[in-house]
């Protein structure tokens, strides 16, 4: 989808929606939360992003060619995303010595996740994203939290919305989904 645009003094500047873009505007009114079925962005092309983790280090989804990218979108006073945390620190375990990227992007400021995380482990690397520039304008993300499993290419192979209430059933329910996913990638 090509979007064109006149300026004044005839100058034209051309605007593409990229693959993800295309891809989410299926899934709008009544059916925004089709997004989770199982397979409805498979081999979506990622949307490129980039972002400082809180020790520092650039991230850019482009140069990450050749490793699995594990996303978590999340808040802290989100209870189903705390829930996630233990689950998931197992898993960053259990792929430590794979080519995997686990990454997770906060909506708070950088000082108040160093001071959650110290008290708070969660193994991912983190982002800050304090105004949701990553979140909403360039995955969109329509519930916290949100886990995206981006394949060595670039395309997203799994897309979860939301969580559940009872840490023993996310454990389950990760083990069930994600971790196949990214057995399946690192191989």
């Amino acid at each position: 989808m090509i979007f064109t645009i006149t300026l004044l003094g005839g100058n034209v500047a051309i605007a593409q929606l990229n693959a993800y873009e295309q891809a989410l505007s299926k899934f709008t009114g009544g059916h925004k939360y089709d997004i989770e079925k199982p397979g409805a962005l498979d081999g979506v092309q990622a949307p490129d992003f980039s972002g400082h983790t809180l020790d520092g280090k650039l991230v850019n989804l482009a140069q990450l060619k050749g490793k699995v990218v594990v996303l978590n979108f999340w808040f802290i006073a989100c209870k189903p995303c705390k829930l996630e945390v233990r689950p998931l620190n197992e898993i960053v375990k259990k792929f430590r010595d794979k080519e995997v990227l686990f990454l997770s992007i906060a909506r708070e400021k950088r000082e108040d996740l160093l001071q959650y995380l110290e008290v708070n482990k969660f193994e991912f690397s983190t982002i800050a994203d304090p105004k949701s520039d990553l979140a909403t304008d360039v995955f969109h993300v329509l519930g916290y939290p949100t886990t995206i499993v981006i394949d060595r290419t670039g395309k997203i192979r799994y897309y979860s919305l939301g969580g559940k209430i009872d840490e023993r059933a996310v454990r389950a329910d990760l083990y069930k989904k994600l971790v196949p996913i990214i057995e399946q990638y690192t191989k």
